[in-house]
Parts: C-alpha cells; sequence; structure tokens
C-alpha cells in the first residue's frame, strides 16, 4: 500500500464520486471511473475505519447527494454488513436506469450476469439464462450497467462488508426482477414489494 493510498479518505472518495458525475454524463465512464475510486479506497481498509458503519448488521448511508447523478440527481454510498447468508434461490433483477458499483471489503459477494436467449422461432418468447459468475472477495470490484440483469448473493460462511455506489436513489427508480429459464418480469421500487406473479 503506498503513501497516496494510506492517506486516501472517504471525503475525498466522495469528491472523486462527484467529480465522475461532473465530468461526464456517459453512465459507462462515470461508473468505471467510480469503480477505480472504489478499489483505491477500499486498499485503506475503509469502510470499516468509516464511523458511519454500524456494528449490527444492516445497510448504512455513507453519503446521500442531492446535487450530483446519472440521469437523475441523488446517488448514494451505501456501506452493508452481513452475516452469513442462507443459501437462497438468485432473485435476477436490474437497477433501470441507474448504474451501480458494489465493492467487497471482507468477506464474499457472489456476482452472476444474465442475458435473454431468443431461439430460432420468432413466435416464441425470449428466456433469461444465466451468464457469467463472479466472486468478489476483498478489495474486488464490479460494476453493472443500466438495463444490466444481474443477482448477488452474500457468503454463507462468514460476514461480509461490502459497499455500493448508486447513480441515484433506487427507492425512487422503476426496476425489474425476472425469472431465470422464463420470459416473466415484475416492476418494482426498492420501497415496494414486486408482486410473486401477475
Amino acid at each position: 500500500m503506498t503513501e497516496a493510498t494510506k492517506t486516501y479518505t472517504e471525503q475525498q472518495f466522495v469528491a472523486d464520486i462527484q467529480e465522475a458525475f461532473a465530468s461526464s454524463k456517459n453512465p459507462v465512464e462515470q461508473a468505471h471511473r467510480v469503480a477505480g475510486h472504489m478499489r483505491r479506497i477500499l486498499a485503506t481498509g475503509w469502510p470499516r475505519s468509516s464511523d458511519k458503519l454500524g456494528e449490527a448488521n444492516g445497510m448504512y448511508v455513507v453519503h446521500a447527494d442531492a446535487d450530483h447523478g446519472h440521469p437523475g440527481l441523488g446517488f448514494m454510498l451505501l456501506a452493508y454488513r452481513q452475516g452469513p447468508q442462507r443459501l437462497k434461490t438468485p432473485s435476477p433483477h436490474d437497477h433501470g436506469t441507474c448504474w451501480v458499483v458494489y465493492g467487497v471489503a471482507s468477506g464474499s459477494n457472489e456476482q452472476t450476469r444474465y442475458h435473454w436467449n431468443f431461439g430460432e422461432d420468432p413466435d416464441q418468447l425470449p428466456t433469461l439464462e444465466t451468464g457469467k459468475a463472479n466472486v468478489q472477495r476483498s478489495g474486488d470490484v464490479d460494476y453493472f450497467l443500466p438495463g444490466e440483469i444481474h443477482s448477488t448473493r452474500g457468503s454463507t460462511e462468514e460476514e461480509t462488508i461490502y459497499v455500493r455506489v448508486t447513480s441515484e436513489n433506487l427507492d425512487k427508480t422503476w426496476r425489474h426482477r425476472y425469472q431465470v429459464g422464463g420470459s416473466r418480469g415484475w416492476a418494482f421500487q426498492s420501497a415496494s414489494t414486486p408482486p410473486a406473479d401477475d
């Protein structure tokens, strides 16, 4: 770890995220830049060093920004502490018009990407197929672009501390959950529960 890495602070990280929004309107470039800054802050031992990360399992708001974001204002910087997770069925979802950067400080998160399979018969609906899975470990950062479908599964064996930057407040963003191997999708907002069927 270099001296510059050791002294990179939470306040500098927030300022660099704001600069990523201010200097580009391209969501791909924004997410890529923020991912680079997140790798740098994770190398300092953050968010364990943050006074905003609590001792109990849960989500902690590190920074809620009213002036920067994409495509609308209001990016969120969130930290999570979670104990070992039960093995559960994946829940593929998108983030609507939002991009999201995930970074793991300790423990692990499995991130799985999905894609639509369009068959030979144009009268048949496409089906959602499982794509690449990647296990994020300490210091690893991944990002998911607007409309990209993925699922996240925390470690079943150890505590995981991870962080997430969302390019807007997901509580106010319409997005979708999907059925693996099927052709179904359900619209929802984070503050609401999507229906099991329609």
